[in-house]
């Protein structure tokens, strides 16, 4: 009985310890991209894949 009771507390314990979200601060309009390695450019999107040969079957 007293491992049952052990094994409860400890799986709550993690549950409280691991489930708190400290993010309510955290405002998602602050987040700005930047620029890697001096580079201030703008940040563009990847080219197009490449055309596929054949009719797709």
């Amino acid at each position: 009985m007293k491992k049952i009771i052990l094994i409860m507390l400890t799986v709550f314990l993690n549950i409280g310890l691991y489930s708190c979200t400290p993010t309510n601060n955290i405002d998602d309009d602050d987040i700005v991209p930047q620029a890697c390695c001096g580079d201030d450019d703008e940040i563009l999107p990847p080219p197009p894949p490449p055309p596929t040969e054949g009719n797709g079957g």
